[in-house]
């Protein structure tokens, strides 16, 4: 499989922007000094948090894997992981919404399109939930830190709890009208992500999830602590999870610029030498997202060109 024209300028263009963006932040900061700052990082952080952004993804397609068992459409464990990693060759799109073409990958195989859009919607929120309980950990280094971490916490629970309900689904049914094709779709895919958010599989999930993203941020801490010895974990948790948010937020690409800017103010609020923090922002920021585009394009030339033969697809029940 390939991907469309389309597809490969959106990639293109993102790559070409960011190269852009990198280039200019480097010699704004100061290109010695941001080049010195990365020597300093050394290789072994660097690998570390390369491998431990590969577990995050793993993590994360072990996950993807839970929802199309209970979808009744399980498949073996490599040809998951491929078209999960796939999804990956267009995650900088804005909310990563280009990971849809997993829908496209899973359709042979018998896995309707508003189904395999609600495992995105289950997921995203997934690891939204796992990214705010990140940066609430990291509020527990602030004075009262712990009462703003149990308020996070509490109100996330009360909104998986919510999406447990029917209550989405009969909201958006109710703006749709009977006429609005879009939000009558949306209230589609409402209906079958209530099954993704029940029970066991939302806590094994969501456990998958926060331990993802840890492995992840730790990763980050571990390049941050080469250039500032004394950060604590939860400090850098909490740089590193708002940063991601602020991006996720802010609906650019890849939360590109947006990531960027808000990791390099941070680090700097903290003390850190305006070249150290950008080439901690850069150095990081290549070995989550840019790293997780090149596996993705790997994954998506090693899918076949003709799926095998496909599962029937599961009868809709009312």
């Amino acid at each position: 499989m390939t991907l469309t024209r389309r597809q490969q300028q959106l990639l293109w263009l993102s790559v070409g922007l960011s190269a852009a963006g990198y280039l200019v932040f480097a010699l704004w900061s100061g290109w010695q000094d941001v080049l010195h700052a990365v020597q300093r990082i050394g290789f072994w952080p660097i690998a570390v948090s390369l491998l431990l952004s590969l577990g995050n993804y793993l993590l994360r397609g072990e996950r993807w894997a839970l929802y199309l068992r209970q979808d009744r459409h399980p498949l073996p464990r490599l040809l998951n992981q491929r078209i999960y990693f796939a999804g990956f060759a267009l995650t900088t799109t804005p909310g990563k919404a280009g990971e849809l073409i997993r829908s496209l990958f899973l359709r042979p195989y018998g896995v309707q399109y508003h189904h395999s859009a609600a495992m995105f919607f289950s997921e995203r929120l997934a690891d939204l939930v796992a990214i705010v309980v990140l940066t609430a950990l990291g509020l527990t280094h602030l004075h009262q830190g712990e009462v703003y971490f149990l308020l996070l916490v509490a109100a996330l629970l009360a909104g998986l709890l919510l999406l447990r309900t029917r209550w989405p689904e009969q909201l958006l049914r109710r703006l749709a009208g009977g006429t609005r094709k879009g939000l009558q779709w949306l209230a589609e895919v409402a209906a079958s992500s209530r099954p993704f958010w029940r029970g066991r599989l939302l806590w094994q999930a969501q456990g998958l999830s926060l331990v993802a993203w840890l492995a992840e941020g730790f990763g980050a801490w571990l390049v941050l602590r080469s250039l500032m010895p004394d950060i604590p974990l939860s400090l850098a948790l909490f740089i590193y999870g708002f940063a991601m948010l602020v991006g996720a937020l802010s609906f650019l690409p890849g939360g590109l610029g947006g990531t960027e800017a808000t990791m390099t103010g941070l680090l700097v609020l903290q003390g850190m030498a305006l070249p150290e923090a950008v080439a901690a922002t850069v150095v990081i920021r290549l070995a989550t997202l840019w790293f997780a585009v090149v596996l993705g394009l790997f994954a998506v030339l090693s899918l076949p060109t003709q799926p095998g033969v496909p599962q029937p697809v599961r009868e809709e029940t009312s």
